[in-house]
């Protein structure tokens, strides 16, 4: 992996604690020795996880033509490559929330990133890409760096925040002008230090600047494009004034057919309520 540039990022005690099933499931999933079924009953031992499990695999997110009644059945339909990846984006919501350092309300901060992943999965998925969901996670991390920097760095955050709402500068600018690094170098750092797969911490590492990506341009310039997006539709809030700068490289590394846009769109705000309250409702209901 790449090495960070800040020995305080370099910490891994710095960065938040996930729940202790969160972290179960991770190893099961890497475990070789784990089977479909553990993996699936470490799932079920939580009523509240595996209610949103059942959530998202019955949401439009996936769209499949019957109902999934059973955790085995929503792992299958979700991928247990997946699994890891959305028992631990589940419980961001509820590890970064609000702060005073970074006053963004949590549930409109999250239903940007969330609107950002589904935009870019949608982009994908218009593109016949493989392994759409790379790009959903991709999307809904791109900005964790910056409640992860209230928690950090929170006399800095204060002031990154501050310049933000007062002057014509945008967050990563900010945070590169206080720090020497940026949210999305924060981000990337953390997403190493959870096990993210390095593919989805590429994307989040360079989705400002999709030209450093190098291996990943298509992927890294998908994000970029769909955060552009969901600014300029204003879909929830990323703490940022102004709708960010737009690399018009991204345009030619995608090969996003720009046609297609209005049904990207039309799509994106169809499935956004459906999966904003899969991450975001305090309780879901069993089925």
């Amino acid at each position: 992996m790449i090495s960070l540039l800040n020995p305080v990022l370099e910490d891994a005690d710095k960065f938040p604690l996930l729940p202790p099933l969160v972290l179960a499931i991770e190893d099961a999933v890497d475990s070789p020795e784990s089977s479909f079924e553990d993996i699936a009953r470490i799932v079920e031992s939580d009523a509240d996880l595996a209610s949103r499990f059942l959530a998202l695999a019955n949401s439009c997110f996936y769209n499949y033509p019957i109902t999934i009644a059973s955790i085995p059945d929503a792992l299958s339909v979700i991928g247990l490559r997946n699994t890891r990846n959305v028992s631990l984006s589940l419980s961001l919501p509820r590890v970064l929330k609000q702060t005073p350092e970074f006053p963004v309300p949590t549930d409109q901060f999250w239903r940007h990133n969330i609107a950002v992943g589904l935009c870019a999965r949608l982009i994908a998925l218009e593109s016949r890409d493989a392994n759409t969901e790379r790009h959903f996670f991709a999307g809904f991390l791109h900005k964790i760096g910056r409640p992860l920097i209230a928690n950090l760095f929170p006399e800095e955050a204060k002031d990154i925040y501050r310049r933000t709402q007062k002057k014509e500068i945008h967050y990563q600018q900010a945070a590169h002008s206080a720090l020497g690094f940026d949210d999305a170098e924060v981000g990337a750092a953390a997403l190493q230090h959870w096990r993210f797969p390095e593919n989805i911490v590429t994307l989040v590492r360079h989705h400002n600047k999709p030209v450093l990506a190098r291996n990943h341009l298509r992927g890294v310039s998908l994000v970029h494009i769909a955060n552009f997006i969901v600014s300029a539709l204003d879909l929830g809030e990323s703490g940022d004034r102004f709708v960010p700068e737009f690399s018009e490289a991204a345009w030619g590394y995608s090969n996003f057919d720009e046609s297609k846009l209005s049904t990207i769109v039309a799509e994106l705000l169809r499935q956004l309520d459906s999966v904003c309250h899969v991450f975001l409702s305090p309780k879901i209901e069993s089925r």
